[in-house]
């Protein structure tokens, strides 16, 4: 994959080689980050999720059971990517499960997944090499 500064030539900040100062690259991630979260929105509204209010617990709950689930579409097919009765299973729909209910938790609790995502990037960009002198 092309990343956006090979395809444009554009320079990237100083402290950050994914942040590009030449243009609009971070409002169009920004922007695709809300539509992904409003149609996320929106599709749990008309579905009926909204009309009950669930914890924050329970919501983080939900994310881990589509990370268990993830984990075991791999123990089972690797990365295959199938169907069973016309849904989309494996590791690939999984994640993209996690993401869905995480836009959905961003949404329900007022969170800037983006701005968020930017501030804690920033910070990683300062740690030192394997920072934590963990294993795994």
């Amino acid at each position: 994959m092309v990343s956006h500064f090979e395809q444009t030539g554009h320079q990237h900040c100083e402290c950050n080689p994914y942040v590009c100062c030449c243009c609009s690259f971070q409002a169009t991630m920004r922007g695709a980050i809300e539509i992904m979260t409003n149609e996320v929105d929106e599709w749990c509204q008309k579905l009926g999720w909204r009309d009950t209010t669930i914890s924050f617990g329970d919501g983080i709950a939900l994310l881990h059971s589509e990370v268990s689930e993830a984990l075991e579409a791999y123990r089972t097919r690797k990365l295959e990517a199938w169907e069973e009765n016309g849904k989309p299973q494996g590791v690939g729909s999984e994640y993209a499960d996690i993401l869905i209910r995480l836009l959905d938790e961003c949404a329900k609790w007022g969170i800037d997944l983006y701005g968020e995502y930017r501030r804690k990037m920033a910070y990683n960009w300062l740690r030192p090499y394997r920072h934590g002198g963990k294993e795994l």
